[in-house]
């Protein structure tokens, strides 16, 4: 195995590690870091790509993109109650403007999520 294609898993695995970090943290992007991943996989290893490809969690964000699908009814539910959660905390905890901000991002995030386009949770 020569040097690019380790360098290629080795980068493929950080992704992959700050993707699924992503999932539960709000302010952490999981889609962007899993399609790294997957490119990095595809250059270092088919095998570890198609591991990525398939996994039963991670796959099916790489695969609404590639698909241009939107998000699932489960995932905004899951991620709107991660921001409110995660946001109610900060805002307990912040000053007067981290609470206007706090609740500047919650609305924004909110917004978002529902005027976006869902896909079916097949």
């Amino acid at each position: 195995m020569s040097v690019k294609s380790r360098a290629y898993i080795t980068s493929g695995f950080l992704c992959v590690a700050l993707g699924v970090a992503g999932i539960p943290l709000p302010l952490l992007p999981t889609t962007p870091f899993l399609l790294l991943a997957a490119f990095c996989f595809a250059r270092g290893s088919e095998r570890w790509h198609r591991w990525l490809m398939t996994h039963p969690t991670l796959s099916p964000y790489i695969l609404a993109f590639r698909d241009k699908k939107g998000l699932t009814r489960d995932q905004k539910w899951r991620i709107a109650g991660l921001v409110t959660l995660t946001l109610m905390v900060t805002g307990a905890f912040a000053p007067i403007y981290g609470k206007f901000l706090a609740l500047f991002i919650w609305s924004t995030m909110m917004l978002y999520l529902y005027f976006s386009a869902s896909a079916s949770s097949d």
